[in-house]
């Protein structure tokens, strides 16, 4: 169950964007910044907040604080994440939107996905 947890909050924080009305890939970090940046990003009873320095922060579904920070590596959002005292895994995610849903798939869009709204 703690393992299912992690996985949920690691996948949150891979989808950490919004964007503007319209569906699609977001491949630039123009782009990424315009849908994201300081919005607060909600899926079931956690959250997280891309901050437009580069920092991640938030709350994971056990009230721990998540905090890490990220990049855009090419047409990739890149995250490295600690929820309380854990680290996770270094990941990059492909990002897409429609309307007020955002969604982060895993591995460069070849792993899971979390859909995120803001």
């Amino acid at each position: 169950m703690k393992f299912l947890r992690l996985t949920a909050c690691a996948l949150a924080l891979s989808v950490i964007a919004a964007a503007p009305a319209g569906a699609g890939a977001i491949k630039k970090e123009k782009d990424f910044m315009a849908a994201v940046a300081g919005k607060k990003l909600a899926a079931g009873d956690h959250w997280v907040i891309v901050g437009a320095d580069g920092k991640l922060t938030g709350v994971s579904p056990r009230g721990e604080k998540i905090v890490g920070a990220w990049v855009w590596n090419r047409r990739f959002f890149c995250r490295n994440v600690y929820i309380g005292q854990k680290q996770l895994p270094e990941n990059c995610l492909s990002v897409s939107v429609d309307g007020n849903r955002v969604t982060f798939t895993r591995d460069k869009g070849k792993g899971r996905s979390i859909t995120y709204s803001f």
